[in-house]
């Protein structure tokens, strides 16, 4: 437990927490979720906030290096390195970053670059020469770990500890970091703390420290790297052989793998609309459940942090066999089977506020058991029962659907999966299961055109994107439930390719990204 090592007021030897114990760092969408556990030793007085940081990870740093006559930190006068034009500067370099001398300025011909131990040997731990002192692109570079405590000083190989100076290492801190401050951080009452305002696909780490009336205790130990990145997948519900669930899967779209596990849903339930979710949330609304045939649920999960769903409201009619999809925020639910018979109901919710669902208009065709997906302007349904017709709406205009053109072959239970620009379908039932895959160009009314084929042919599968991958999970095949998921590049016609497994085999389920084709 460290002492702040000054007086507070008339008051001395005042303790601050120790650091907590850090745990996973789970990124989303420009976010970051850091779990922890607090510290067992919380100082003189109680915890009263944590904090949390973010720094680059691994970030690097650039030297720039020169000869020219200075002042010898030995004493005497001589040839000296230059540091980004300071002779013989004195380096403060932080763990967990790599620097990267340049030599290429030819005055360090001659003058080999080095660096010492505090037993003046020398130092060679994550060092890295390249090239030759004075010629193009020669670099000597530096990988400090996060728990370095060498080396001690720069210096030339050749003449000695004069050129240089010393070095200090330092942990990485809102004071110590190379930009003036850590690149985000906020305060929280508890275990896990969120952290906003992060560019997603830059890779990070994140330390956190407790606070009490004393002040701030010691930074944590850091978290392994992280990158946020929208592309995040949700598979949500459904039905395996034996019963229907409520389990709630995901995956990093970008990245092939299986499934985890992220939560359960509030109802277990099957023949739920898929693909409604914004940046933040993914929503699940109808179905057919063991209690309830007609469900009128909707619940919602926020995509970014693994916990169970949320109520979110009520839809206008229950229904199953419905067909789903968004963009950025408005979510679309199309019609279904409901108690008095097949409807052509279209409703819609605002995916950012909880609430029951508003109508929308109708659907041209009231067939069931359609697929459906979206760009950011038009949501796209497709197919059901006998049918090959593709209908649109305008997302942000209410009004009725309208006709768009016709599948390759007739189907019901495809999945929908898109870009900004195209929709994919894929599988479904057409007299036999199938593994078609057909697109269409959203912005323009005609024809889908031939893609390429599933591994397997299902119907009931699910299907979720990111802006360039399209994902199909699940379904059912002539026998049995499949737990395979496909991926395509949604931009390159050709067929589905290996990505990986859910945790539970099942079909007709509900699904979502963070950054689907409705979300530009």
């Amino acid at each position: 437990m460290p002492n702040k090592g000054k007086f507070i007021g008339s008051q001395d030897n005042l303790f601050v927490p120790d650091a907590p114990t850090i745990g996973t760092a789970t990124a989303g969408n420009t976010e970051v979720s850091v779990a922890f556990t607090a510290p067992s030793d919380v100082g003189n007085d109680a915890i009263t906030l944590y904090g949390a940081s973010v720094f680059l990870a691994g970030a690097t740093i650039n030297y720039k290096v020169s000869v020219g006559t200075g002042t010898l930190s030995t004493g005497g006068s001589g040839n000296v390195y230059f540091i980004d034009g300071i002779p013989t500067k004195t380096l403060s370099l932080i763990k967990g970053f790599t620097y990267v001398f340049d030599l290429s300025d030819g005055s360090n011909s001659g003058h080999p670059f080095g660096f010492k131990n505090a037993s003046d040997g020398a130092y060679t731990t994550g060092v890295t020469t390249s090239g030759t002192a004075g010629s193009a692109s020669a670099t000597v570079t530096l990988v400090l770990a996060t728990d370095a405590s060498e080396p001690s000083s720069y210096y030339c190989t050749s003449h000695g500890n004069g050129m240089g100076n010393t070095i200090s290492l330092i942990e990485a801190s809102a004071s110590t970091d190379p930009l003036g401050a850590a690149q985000a951080g906020t305060t929280g009452s508890s275990s896990p703390i969120t952290v906003t305002g992060l560019t997603n696909g830059t890779s990070y780490i994140a330390r956190v420290w407790a606070i009490n009336d004393y002040g701030n205790g010691p930074l944590s130990a850091a978290t392994a790297s992280f990158s946020p990145a929208l592309g995040r997948g949700i598979f949500g519900v459904g039905k395996n052989n034996s019963a229907r669930l409520n389990t709630i899967d995901y995956v990093s779209i970008a990245s092939t793998g299986n499934a985890a596990d992220f939560g359960d849903a509030t109802l277990a339930r099957q023949t739920s609309p898929s693909l409604i979710s914004s940046t933040t949330r993914t929503v699940f609304a109808a179905g057919y459940s063991d209690s309830v045939t007609y469900a009128l649920t909707i619940d919602y999960v926020t995509i970014a942090s693994t916990s169970n769903a949320t109520d979110f409201g009520d839809l206008s009619v229950g229904r199953y066999n419905a067909a789903g999809c968004s963009n950025a925020t408005r979510g679309i639910h199309f019609n279904g089977d409901q108690q008095s018979g097949t409807d052509n109901t279209i409703d819609y919710i605002t995916i950012a506020s909880t609430g029951n669902a508003t109508d929308f208009g109708d659907m041209n065709i009231t067939t069931i058991n359609g697929g459906a997906s979206s760009s950011p302007t038009r949501g796209v349904r497709f197919g059901g029962g006998s049918s090959d017709e593709i209908s649109y709406i305008t997302i942000a205009s209410t009004g009725n659907a309208l006709d768009f053109g016709n599948l390759t072959v007739a189907r019901y239970n495809a999945a929908g999966a898109s870009s900004n620009t195209r929709v994919c379908m894929a599988g479904g039932e057409g007299g036999s299961k199938l593994n078609t895959i057909d697109y269409i160009t959203t912005a323009s009314t005609g024809n889908a055109t031939d893609f390429g084929d599933l591994n397997t042919a299902v119907q009931g599968a699910a299907g979720t994107s990111n802006s360039t991958r399209g994902l199909f999970a699940g379904g059912e095949p002539s026998s049995g439930i499949e737990n395979f998921i496909d991926y395509i590049t949604i931009a390159s016609t050709g067929n589905g390719t290996d990505f990986g497994d859910l945790t539970v085999a099942r079909a007709t389920m509900s699904c979502g990204s963070d950054a689907h084709g409705g979300i530009s």
